[in-house]
């Protein structure tokens, strides 16, 4: 078996010998412009198939408009096995021995971090597709000259939580919140949630009444809940993206008196719910965009054609954000007419693009994130959908904000 994965030239899931895939920062004397891919067990865990996913489909909707610069567009994968050392050999050799014009891809915050320096030593683009910490944009903030060659076209978890913070006052003026408890997975990406969020939810009016820190190989949620319902609190905000299962299987079988929310990576998978066997009924999560939502124009036409191909509805940032870095970086290629870094990353800072999620838009170098993609009117923005069931299916229906609400607020039947 190789190392890696060869996919592109003829579209979606074709599979192609490594000649003529040699890329090079300026394009000069090459027959083919190349992604380099990094993603977490792709074909197996949800974020990084999502990622591969969304790839595949970049390049086939790139190739046949022509590729990039004339050129055919080839890609890319290795498997980061969700290690640091592990990723970080994967991107010396896209970056040494493949001569890929971009990399991309990248879940894991700790893996991100430590990919950063080979990033800023090796000065070819990388266009990030799902870490959520605000660590990345604090390091260009830092030293913008070292690191401003990551790019997040889907910002950090800053917006989440403030996306979150709105979804609470929302459910206070409808259903009488007014209590909230925080529970968050102890990892990098979760800190704003365990040390801004209280303070925004506290600001809106409602009281945080619990706040606490959970090991990620969490199986008996009981004592937390216990906790949760001995402050009486109307809703649990989960910051979580391992421990799901257990949570939600115990939220229901132990008929908790209150609701679920927050940042929840494994029910935004779509196929979630049928993985789940239903348990994330009535839960709800925040997420940069689901199929049943119109953010532009784009998301639906794009939703479909994803379903199309892999037979499932894109998942998270892993899905939306990767395919839009993408065609935002193809596009900025084609516009300075190189693929050239040192060209692409002002011309990419100054980019405005409409993808499938709104307008991104990079904050620029003196910002407190820079490179990040810009949030509010007129730029990205986010969503809370809750899993409610439709006929035996599964349907994430937005449930705020109001202009996008797809519908109401189902209270779990055993409140």
């Amino acid at each position: 078996m190789s190392r890696r994965q060869f996919v592109g030239l003829a579209g979606a899931g074709a599979t192609v010998s490594l000649a003529g895939c040699i890329g090079g920062s300026d394009n000069g004397g090459s027959d083919s412009i190349t992604i380099g891919l990094l993603a977490f067990e792709p074909g197996s865990a949800p974020q990084g198939t999502a990622q591969e996913q969304a790839a595949e489909l970049a390049v086939s909707d790139l190739n046949d408009d022509g590729g990039i610069l004339g050129e055919d567009v080839e890609l890319l994968v290795s498997n980061t096995q969700g290690s640091a050392s592990t990723a970080s050999d994967r991107y010396l050799e896209f970056v040494t021995d493949d001569n890929v014009d971009i990399t991309a891809g990248v879940f894991q915050t700790e893996v991100m971090t430590g990919l950063m320096s080979d990033i800023a030593d090796h000065q070819t683009i990388h266009m990030s597709g799902g870490h959520t910490s605000p660590t990345i944009a604090e390091m260009l903030a830092d030293d913008y000259e070292q690191y401003k060659y990551q790019f997040r076209p889907y910002g950090n978890a800053t917006h989440w939580i403030e996306s979150i913070t709105d979804l609470a006052g929302h459910m206070q003026d409808e259903e009488d919140w007014e209590r909230i408890a925080i529970l968050a997975e102890e990892y990098e990406w979760t800190q704003s949630f365990s040390n801004d969020l209280p303070d925004m939810i506290e600001d809106a009016g409602l009281e945080v009444v619990y706040n606490q820190r959970y090991p990620s190989d969490t199986e008996n949620f009981t004592p937390l809940f216990d906790n949760i319902e001995s402050e009486d609190a109307d809703a649990v905000v989960m910051a979580q993206a391992h421990t799901a299962g257990p949570a939600m299987i115990q939220w229901r079988e132990e008929e908790r008196e209150f609701a679920m929310c927050g940042q929840i990576s494994q029910i935004i998978d779509p196929g979630s719910y049928e993985s789940f066997d239903g348990d994330n009924e009535f839960a709800i999560s925040n997420a940069p965009a689901v199929h049943t939502a119109d953010l532009t124009d784009q998301t639906a036409d794009f939703a479909e054609r994803y379903n199309d191909e892999f037979d499932v509805y894109p998942n998270d940032a892993f899905s939306y954000a990767t395919y839009d870095g993408l065609m935002m970086w193809a596009e900025v290629v084609e516009q300075e007419d190189t693929t050239d870094a040192e060209d692409i990353v002002p011309a990419l800072a100054e980019a405005s693009y409409e993808g499938t999620r709104g307008v991104i838009e990079f904050n620029d170098q003196d910002h407190e994130f820079p490179h990040d993609a810009r949030f509010g009117e007129g730029y990205l923005q986010r969503i809370n959908f809750q899993w409610q069931e439709q006929d035996g299916e599964g349907i994430q229906e937005v449930i705020h904000p109001d202009g996008l609400a797809t519908a109401d607020y189902q209270e779990p039947p055993w409140f």
